[in-house]
């Protein structure tokens, strides 16, 4: 079993906010809740853990041993006063096609996570109560939650971990030591990533897809059908510039159904991952070659940079920015992404 770093908690990045916790837990006086937000890969449910497995290490010191009973038991899931829930535990529990739809966390997932909260701890020093996806709370899954957020019982925390801080309830965030992790310095996921017999080229280059994201980088590295197809999500955007219009608008059909078939994260993600690309293209055009994500595609990039330049780059990164938020604000999925197309800066 690989032994946590003392300083770090086994954490890529985020020195500051494991600091925070280490000297909170040191003094013996914990927060009665947090709330972790940040981007999804970047290590929130993984700090969560790494607290809980702190505040009860067998150890009793500022860091989690990883190899105490206790360690061990919460990272398996079985620990008696760790308690986690989120939209996955819930979907558990629902048949098949309830939790393919299922689009927020219940009331009745909140009362049940939380329904002995005011026991005292079984085994442990503390319990403590982790809940994932918090900013899909529903109106009575946030009130249920609150009643309990305003009077803890001293012996227990609560960390919640939100995708997007910003969807979360006011009223639940200002009851909330708030800890807002943002991506990691691509110089700290390669190593990270070479310590695990990745090789240096490999590592290099899954850093900087992930921009920032360990959780991302850690995938590709360890996972090639994940790299693979992520290499062949962007080798179809990029084929839409020699694609004749026909074959390009039988895609923009497809990108349509596909949303209002449900698969609205699936586009979401095709655009982000073409947000990418044409940042790639700007940096270049603009001359900073070394901030680019595709470091294998670096021939390309540049190639397509220097037939487009800055303003034309530039003028499709927020056309494509404009069209994530027109889809968020319910227009048409097929008249955007047919805006795109028209509009693609390179098509011959």
């Amino acid at each position: 079993m690989q032994t946590i770093g003392h300083d770090s908690w086994g954490i890529v990045g985020h020195h500051w906010a494991v600091d925070m916790l280490r000297h909170a837990v040191a003094a013996q006086r914990p927060a009665h809740a947090y709330l972790i937000s940040g981007p999804r890969h970047v290590g929130k449910s993984l700090l969560a853990l790494r607290l809980a497995q702190t505040l009860n290490c067998e150890q009793a010191g500022d860091a989690p041993c990883d190899e105490c009973r206790s360690c061990r038991r919460i990272a398996k899931g079985n620990h008696p006063d760790v308690r986690i829930a989120s939209l996955a535990t819930q979907g558990a529990t629902l048949k098949a096609e309830e939790a393919a739809r299922q689009r927020d966390v219940r009331i009745e997932t909140v009362r049940t996570w939380l329904a002995d909260i005011n026991l005292r701890p079984y085994e442990g020093r503390r319990r403590v109560f982790i809940l994932d996806d918090v900013e899909r709370l529903s109106e009575g899954a946030a009130n249920a939650m609150l009643k309990v957020l305003e009077e803890p019982p001293p012996y227990a925390t609560i960390i919640l971990v939100a995708h997007t801080a910003g969807d979360v309830m006011a009223t639940i965030v200002s009851r909330c030591q708030a800890i807002k992790l943002r991506p990691v310095a691509r110089d700290a996921i390669a190593p990270w990533l070479m310590t695990q017999g990745v090789s240096e080229r490999d590592a290099v280059t899954y850093a900087a897809w992930s921009e920032g994201l360990p959780g991302l980088a850690h995938q590709y590295a360890h996972n090639p059908e994940a790299a693979g197809q992520l290499q062949a999500q962007l080798d179809e955007l990029l084929s839409l510039s020699q694609r004749p219009l026909v074959e390009c608008f039988k895609w923009v059909e497809e990108q349509g159904k596909a949303f209002r078939g449900g698969e609205q994260a699936a586009v979401y993600d095709t655009l982000l991952l073409w947000q990418r690309w044409w940042r790639d293209v700007l940096v270049v055009a603009a001359g900073v070659p070394d901030a680019i994500t595709w470091v294998n595609r670096h021939a390309d990039v540049t190639r397509v940079a220097r037939g487009t330049g800055v303003v034309p780059a530039a003028a499709f990164v927020r056309r494509l920015v404009l069209a994530v938020r027109q889809l968020r604000e319910n227009a048409n999925p097929q008249l955007v992404f047919e805006q795109l197309i028209l509009q693609l800066p390179d098509r011959q």
